[in-house]
């Protein structure tokens, strides 16, 4: 059981060392026409530019954290009559009011992200992109009677619904190919191929678990199936196909530049990905757009394994008393003995097999927008932004005011409502110095100097372009920036 656990917690700290990569689209990126990365989230844009090249690794860097239902301050505050910090799990810490931020089933979402190449230009057929990506999709889901179970220990009689627990976890390199044209003078619209070559995995999918509970015993019923591949390593599995070993290939853990562009471009785990977009410009003062982006798959086929957990039985051993644990770092003892405890009891039926086949889709995202322009240098916008996840829904709106000043500099600042918080205030700024053209965009740089503990998401766009061939953004702004 240990080796079952060892094998597990190393697979996870591996996976998660691929979250290091992943460019997640900023809402206020949308408005900035400044930013030649713009139409990253809407292929029908053309920037202002005829030609643009985006510097290695900075265009862009990227990160996001964002969770459903906590914020930092549902985790650690100040001691209620101390001049100290505690969690929730301290003794003196609210665990109910960190209970009741859970919903059903939350979720927390980690992207950070850079591009390896960035190139776009203008022709008479349109304006055509190409950006390489290194990129994850991850998310981690987990329902609220865990942390009840885990925080208010096992009540009797009680059922504890525990359906949606899980990972859904895609590593991957991005190719993708854009183009954008116009039709007739009001309408855009455009297009990007994606080919897609996959790292790693770990995909949920079956997720019912459901613990009813007693003085005497626990009775257990699940029915959970994970899918992983593992291209980076080999699984040595014993003669009752229990895992043995996870032999992470050398090369890989050397950095050996051969191996590392083997993996990087892995054509046995390879899909397919689709971005499309909208421009429509009705008179000088509206313009309406919208966008559909990361619909695809990628097929797993190399290192494939299978963890189930499907079982009905009772179990009679699970005690921690809380008591054992007071003191200085008490609350966190508590909470690793409980939860190491729970996992024991849960993992006993665990199987892991040799796997099939099978696919994993990408998070799907929607864009609406619609833009009123005041004058051809300043317009408000508002954005409608769903993002599909595995088993969730996920609604934003964006409402942002956009400024041209002069040549040389557009300005963002939004308002963004995520994860029904209200304080989400954003702002970006793209700055051209010469043919140098610099940018620095969030949806929630306000929240992270003002309330920092309140935040439920944060994420930052940084990028670095050189650019060439500039015109005027609207065709009744006669005065033409720089040409280089």
């Amino acid at each position: 059981m240990r080796m079952k656990r060892s094998i597990i917690i190393g697979l996870g700290l591996i996976l998660g060392a691929l979250l290091q990569l992943r460019a997640q689209p900023s809402n206020s990126l949308y408005f900035m026409h400044g930013v030649p990365q713009f139409n990253r989230v809407n292929p029908a844009r053309q920037p202002a530019c005829g030609f643009y090249i985006g510097m290695p690794l900075l265009s862009p860097l990227s990160t996001e954290l964002s969770s459903s239902s906590l914020a930092w301050e549902d985790l650690v505050y100040p001691h209620p009559t101390e001049d100290s910090l505690i969690t929730f799990l301290h003794p003196e810490g609210d665990k109910q009011a960190f209970l009741n931020q859970l919903k059903p089933l939350n979720y927390v979402v980690s992207d950070l992200g850079t591009s390896l190449f960035s190139l776009g230009f203008r022709t008479g057929a349109g304006f055509f992109t190409l950006d390489v990506t290194s990129r994850v999709e991850g998310s981690l889901y987990y329902p609220g009677d865990l942390a009840r179970l885990v925080l208010e220990g096992a009540d009797e009689g009680e059922t504890y619904i525990l359906n949606g627990m899980g990972t859904d976890l895609s590593a991957f390199d991005e190719i993708a190919l854009g183009w954008s044209g116009a039709i007739g003078d009001k309408l855009q619209i455009g297009v990007r191929g994606k080919f897609l070559f996959g790292l790693g995995n770990v995909y949920t999918s079956n997720s019912q678990l459901e613990v009813t509970t007693s003085e005497d015993v626990w009775n257990i019923e699940s029915d959970m199936e994970f899918d992983v591949s593992l291209p980076f390593a080999e699984v040595v599995y014993d003669a009752d196909g229990i895992i043995e070993d996870v032999i992470v290939d050398d090369d890989i853990t050397n950095l050996n530049p051969m191996a590392m562009a083997r993996l990087a471009f892995n054509k046995n785990n390879f899909g397919l990905g689709l971005d499309l977009g909208i421009d429509y410009k009705p008179s000088e003062s509206w313009h309406l757009s919208a966008s559909v982006l990361d619909i695809g798959y990628i097929r797993w086929t190399d290192e494939v394994h299978e963890v189930s957990y499907n079982a009905v039985y009772d179990y009679t051993s699970l005690e921690v008393n809380p008591f054992d644990f007071l003191g200085e770092t008490g609350e966190s003892n508590y909470f690793d003995s409980t939860f190491s405890e729970l996992s024991d009891t849960l993992s006993g039926a665990l199987e892991f097999t040799q796997g099939e086949i099978y696919n994993s889709r990408l998070h799907t995202k929607l864009f609406v927008g619609t833009s009123w322009y005041v004058t051809p240098k300043i317009n408000f916008g508002l954005l409608s932004r769903t993002d599909f996840l595995r088993d969730k829904v996920v609604e934003q709106l964006t409402a942002s005011a956009n400024f041209a000043a002069g040549r040389f500099l557009n300005f963002t600042l939004s308002y963004s409502y995520i994860n029904s918080y209200l304080k989400n205030m954003g702002t970006g700024i793209s700055f051209n110095a010469g043919p140098l053209n610099l940018y620095l965009i969030s949806d929630n740089t306000l929240n992270l100097i003002f309330w920092p503990q309140e935040a439920q998401s944060a994420n930052l766009w940084f990028g670095m372009n050189l650019i060439f061939g500039y015109k005027q953004f609207n065709k009744v702004d006669k005065d033409r920036p720089l040409v280089y």
